[in-house]
């Protein structure tokens, strides 16, 4: 039993230092992600921890010696973010801190390889300081979780104030699509400020016999606050009810958008729900159709990217040529994947969000590759943005049509389809005045295509929470009242909403 504990005792500083990058990402981030996204990172990282450290052991044939070199590989790995910020101010050439940081890695390496004195009290230290380290944003973590239980989608409290009745019966049940272009700008939108004209697109939709609206616009600034208004077909004041106008607490929006009101209502009548996401902006806990790791904004990117893998490209990599290749593969792959769907049993009520043509900027106009020149959030929002926004939204549109067309061709029974943007453009606040900033922001495309349908037209008040009430009523003979229509900007606080007055 003895050895056992020192050998534990041993390995323990590495896994505390392991453990703290992502507590204090998941700290930093904790009023956005659930606790369940943290399991993973940790689970494979004690798991690469502990086997570096059995080969270590073995070779060296001493557990202090292995733990302390197992914990200095940790800090050369995990830690080269917090290394390189901390020698910002010595400006070095790409490239030269990674070398920097190798070299003292190495030297110590050695120099715990080769010392004949005991590293006993060398570990004790590093213990304690791994304890204190991580012992502060594990704390936080579990008190958040504790003061903040759960809000499940299906508390009578949200929509207290706006039920809506099952649909009893339906003479056709066809298929559902909500296809969410992110942040497709009105067609007014793109010529006023972008001097585009998309009328091309428009017209190959209503071709499709696509009716589009002129006037849409959504209930808030933010996409999942958007999203989740849409696919519960109502404004989400019981949210604020529910958690307090000052809550920071925005996770239950992601529990919203994986299982909305509008797939429960089409349940009752038989159907099937299936979500689909070319990101993971519509989970809550990362999208199982995708790599962990094939968005550059999840949790496990972020996590790497603080690494020293930072640094390296390839396959393997996560700088940024690494991240934004993987996430074009994610792309295409997400569009083959909803292609797939007519084929699956019917009825069915399929959403797929899509982040294009939201930045990263990552394709021209015929699906060639692209790279932003910048990372910066006022470069992504400035005038260079938008002129790398033009791009990203055609090649959208292309994928958009030859989406209708094949969703259409593989389904037995004609489907009916939405393309609904949930939102407009995110400008800066240095590109345009402040009134037209959020003007914009509330303004994005809406068309839908109800075959079979008479005396379709685009729903009144034209605001994205009535559209699948409006739908709903034409399908199922239901009679759910439009809403009033208003709009939000962002505010201090995400449920602290004020009226917005839109030109």
């Amino acid at each position: 039993m003895k050895w056992v504990l020192c050998g534990i005792g041993a390995l323990l500083p590495a896994l505390l230092l392991a453990a703290h990058p992502p507590l204090t990402l998941f700290e930093e981030n904790e009023t956005e992600l659930p606790l369940d996204v943290i399991w993973q990172p940790l689970a494979i990282t004690f798991a690469v921890t502990a086997a570096l450290y059995g080969v270590l052991t073995l070779v060296t044939k001493s557990w202090t010696k292995a733990g302390a070199l197992t914990a200095l590989a940790v800090v050369w790995f995990f830690y080269f973010d917090t290394f390189k910020g901390d020698i910002s101010g010595l400006h070095l050439a790409d490239g030269l801190a990674l070398v920097l940081w190798l070299v003292l890695f190495t030297v110590t390496a050695v120099a715990i390889a080769r010392t004949r004195r005991g590293l006993g009290n060398v570990m004790l230290g590093v213990g304690v300081a791994a304890v204190v380290l991580t012992l502060s944003p594990a704390l936080k973590v579990a008190s958040y979780q504790h003061r903040h239980p759960e809000v499940r989608a299906s508390d009578p409290r949200l929509w207290a104030t706006d039920r809506l009745p099952a649909p009893s019966t339906a003479a056709k049940r066809p298929d559902i699509y909500v296809l969410i272009p992110d942040d497709y700008a009105r067609a007014d939108v793109l010529r006023r400020y972008f001097h585009y004209d998309n009328s091309a697109f428009a017209d190959q939709l209503r071709a499709r016999g696509f009716t589009i609206s002129e006037d849409a616009r959504s209930p808030y600034s933010d996409s999942e606050s958007n999203i989740a208004a849409a696919l519960n077909m109502g404004y989400l004041d019981g949210l604020g009810r529910i958690l307090g106008k000052k809550s920071q607490d925005v996770r239950p929006l992601k529990t919203l958008m994986e299982d909305p009101r509008a797939s429960r209502l089409a349940k009752s009548l038989g159907y099937r729900y299936v979500h689909l996401d070319s990101d993971e902006v519509t989970f809550a806990a990362g999208n199982p159709d995708i790599s962990s790791v094939a968005t550059p904004d999840s949790f496990p990117s972020l996590w790497l990217r603080k690494s020293v893998l930072r640094e390296i490209g390839g396959r393997f990599g996560f700088d940024d040529g690494a991240q934004d290749e993987r996430f074009r593969r994610n792309y295409r792959s997400s569009f083959s994947r909803l292609g797939s769907v007519p084929g699956q049993p019917s009825p069915k009520f399929v959403v797929f969000h899509t982040l294009l043509p939201h930045d990263p900027y990552i394709f021209g106009a015929r699906g060639q590759s692209l790279t932003f020149p910048s990372t910066a959030d006022e470069v992504i929002h400035s005038r260079l943005g938008m002129r790398y926004y033009l791009p990203q939204l055609r090649y959208l549109e292309g994928r958009l049509l030859e989406t209708v067309d094949t969703i259409r061709r593989r389904s037995k029974e004609a489907p009916v389809i939405v393309i609904q943007a949930d939102e407009g453009f995110e400008s800066g606040d240095k590109t345009f005045d402040e009134a037209t900033v959020k003007d914009i922001r509330v303004k994005g495309l809406l068309a839908l295509s109800l075959p079979g349908v008479n005396g379709v037209r685009a729903p009144q008040p034209p605001n994205t929470v009535n559209t699948l009430r409006y739908v709903y009523n034409k399908l199922f003979g239901t009679h759910y009242s439009m809403l009033p229509s208003t709009s939000a900007p962002d505010g201090d606080y995400p449920y602290q909403w004020e009226k917005l007055r839109v030109r």
